[in-house]
């Protein structure tokens, strides 16, 4: 710990700055210093180092800013490792409605500002659908394999027994990300167009402080559906049954850039897939009979089992809103009844 304090002493001597106390903020450190409290952060490789950079470039304001070092690099360098200084912004840990709101509305923003449009082939589309395809049958073989051996045992363990009792609406699950899926493709097969944009590659609350982001090192190239997909998957999981904020926050998305029909069915199709289930099998399997506290295996199947209600509840609710639009569009377009016709 104390060669760790040393280095980061020496990592901000850089910036001209003398810690008077650190405190370790997950991979941050809070540095409180002679001229204010700050987040030095290290980074893992020249390629993160790249993410940041070029975020600053394509973010623009939406980025926190760096501050530079005595010789005027966005990063210093110590001990063979970059790292880079923002202000310190505490952000709220209370999840407030307007929050969600304005997270979904700022993501969608930081998107339409770099999005543009790029050709996709057949050969490209069918190749992902079955890569997906493949990948969700050798989940669903897991899933057989491990039911019919559960089901023809004479006594079955409280975890087999909930993986019985799951089985038939994670197929369901899967059937429909199939799908959508086959949706998307058909559709990319008529424009043979696909939006990409500079995502965030980690978009969660903790890191929208407005009016800025933070924690760039993931940020690439790719559809902006990278980021809502992952914001989602991620904060199904670390909540309670949904808020209705969480139903509504692609509406907010929506308002500042609208999905296409393909990328609707992309996005559907990516959110229904169940995630996680296979890995708490296999945990289960590859633990011996001594080794297997039941309640913890029992308690992890189920927390994975309310993020995939919680997504199951969003994505019914994604296509019963587009249900609905479809259905006023419709009653919109058809022609007015000619009354002089009758009698």
């Amino acid at each position: 710990m104390a060669a760790q304090a040393d280095r980061y002493e020496a990592v901000l001597a850089q910036y001209g700055l003398r810690p008077e106390r650190m405190e370790q903020q997950g991979k941050a450190v809070k540095v409180y210093t002679n001229r204010g409290v700050f987040a030095l952060k290290p980074l893992e490789s020249e390629q993160e180092a790249a993410a940041v950079w070029q975020s600053l470039q394509h973010g623009g304001p939406r980025c926190l800013p760096l501050y530079l070092t005595r010789r005027r690099s966005l990063f210093a360098t110590e001990g063979g490792r970059l790292y880079y200084l923002q202000a310190w912004h505490g952000g709220e840990s209370k999840v407030e409605k307007d929050a969600v709101d304005a997270f979904f509305r700022e993501l969608a923003r930081l998107h339409r500002a770099t999005v543009r449009t790029i050709e996709v082939s057949e050969e490209e589309a069918a190749a992902y659908r079955k890569q997906k395809k493949d990948e969700w049958q050798r989940a669903r073989m897991v899933w057989e394999e491990r039911i019919e051996r559960y089901e023809a045992a004479w006594y079955m363990s409280p975890f087999q027994l909930q993986c019985c009792t799951y089985f038939h609406e994670v197929m369901r699950a899967y059937s429909f990300a199939e799908e959508r899926l086959d949706v998307w493709e058909e559709t990319l097969k008529e424009t043979k167009q696909w939006r990409i944009a500079w995502v965030h590659g980690k978009a969660r609350l903790s890191h929208h402080l407005p009016p800025y982001w933070i924690s760039w090192e993931r940020a690439h190239w790719n559809s902006p559906l990278f980021d809502v997909i992952a914001a989602l998957r991620f904060h199904v999981q670390t909540m309670p049954p949904l808020g209705r904020e969480w139903l509504e926050g692609m509406g907010e998305y929506e308002k500042e850039l609208p999905l296409s029909d393909g990328e609707r069915a992309f996005l559907y199709s990516h959110l229904a897939e169940p995630r996680g289930f296979v890995r708490c099998l296999e945990r289960y399997e590859a633990a011996s009979r001594n080794e297997r506290n039941e309640r913890e295996y029992v308690a992890a199947l189920q927390r994975r089992y309310l993020a995939f209600k919680n997504m199951e509840a969003l994505v019914m609710h994604l296509v019963q809103r587009d249900a609905a639009r479809q259905q006023e569009e419709a009653v919109d377009n058809e022609p007015p009844v000619d009354e002089s016709s009758n009698g």
